[in-house]
């Protein structure tokens, strides 16, 4: 899927699809117990290079976000950013309000992980509405 807009997302936006994909975590968690809490962690990290929804997560699908690569590539099967990307959502409990004060606070639209991993969330359609 080509980015058409390449316009940096809103903090909004990107939380609402981070929240989105914290409950599709919680019910496969809650669904499925261990092997979904397996699942829930593997999802988290590898969430935005997922080919089959098309280097989406599905918060971000659900919001026509992408994030993508400097060059303004999807991530998709690019394992290294994605990973890079997610891996300190898991690994520092608080980080993930830390990632929130960052993204709030940078003019650039960028958290933390966007930063380490040289990636960037877009809206994938000119003129989507903001949250």
């Amino acid at each position: 899927m080509e980015v058409a807009a390449q316009a940096t997302t809103s903090a909004g936006n990107r939380v609402v699809a981070f929240l989105i994909d914290v409950l599709v975590m919680l019910v496969v968690s809650a669904l499925l117990q261990t092997p979904g809490v397996v699942l829930a962690v593997i999802y988290l990290l590898s969430r935005d290079g997922i080919p089959f929804l098309d280097g989406q997560s599905i918060g971000k699908k659900v919001l026509d976000l992408q994030a993508v690569d400097y060059k303004g590539d999807p991530l998709t099967n690019n394992w290294r950013p994605v990973v890079l990307r997610n891996v300190f959502l898991l690994v520092f409990p608080f980080f993930p309000t830390i990632e929130l004060l960052v993204l709030l606070s940078h003019t650039d639209g960028r958290r933390i992980g966007d930063q380490i991993a040289n990636t960037r969330v877009v809206n994938i359609y000119t003129n989507q509405p903001q949250i």
